[in-house]
């Protein structure tokens, strides 16, 4: 009896000294190829946020992807947070006269791999009129079934912002300036 109590203490031992040690360049390599995993993931999730944004509407997307406890972010407004307020809001807001659609550029994850953000480039098609280009960031975060649901979202035009008069005017006055700047140089 004493044999194989001192065997099983042996191996229990034995198990407990191989666990015990930790290779850190194995385990950062390890812990690399874990964020890259959750990166190729939330990006492979944005893109297809955006085809369905392309086939279903922009509407039915952000109510598809939005957490309970999202937020938009958009100008001239306050934050619209919730997604049933957001819900209500995009009903409002036919989405039939206009295609939205975005690339991703990036993404980032938390150490966790239950948060991340995105940010790329975004094409609003619309009907008729013509093409409005510009950026977003998108902030994720994982639901309760491990999904990537967004929890705060924002974008801005300006991609062709020197097509905009007021922005062609201060490009002017910034000129002006630059060269005051230069001739008291001189």
């Amino acid at each position: 009896m004493k044999y194989y109590f001192l065997i099983l203490l042996a191996i229990v031992t034995g198990l407990i000294g191989c666990n015990g040690k930790v290779d850190p360049a194995k385990h950062h390599q390890e812990m690399m190829a874990r964020m890259d995993s959750l990166k190729t993931d939330l990006l492979k999730t944005d893109m297809a946020f955006s085809e369905y944004s392309e086939q279903k509407g922009r509407n039915a997307a952000f109510i598809e992807y939005a957490a309970d406890n999202a937020t938009f972010l958009r100008p001239f407004s306050m934050p619209v947070t919730g997604k049933d307020t957001i819900t209500t809001l995009l009903k409002n807001h036919p989405d039939t006269m206009y295609v939205l659609t975005w690339i991703p550029i990036r993404a980032e994850i938390a150490r966790s791999g239950e948060l991340g953000f995105t940010y790329g480039t975004y094409s609003l098609q619309i009907k008729n009129i013509g093409k409005e280009e510009g950026t977003y960031c998108t902030v994720w975060k994982k639901d309760k079934d491990h999904k990537w649901k967004f929890v705060l979202d924002t974008g801005n035009e300006g991609l062709k912002y020197e097509d905009k008069a007021e922005d062609k005017e201060i490009k002017a006055e910034v000129k002006k300036e630059q060269k005051k700047e230069t001739g008291k140089k001189q």
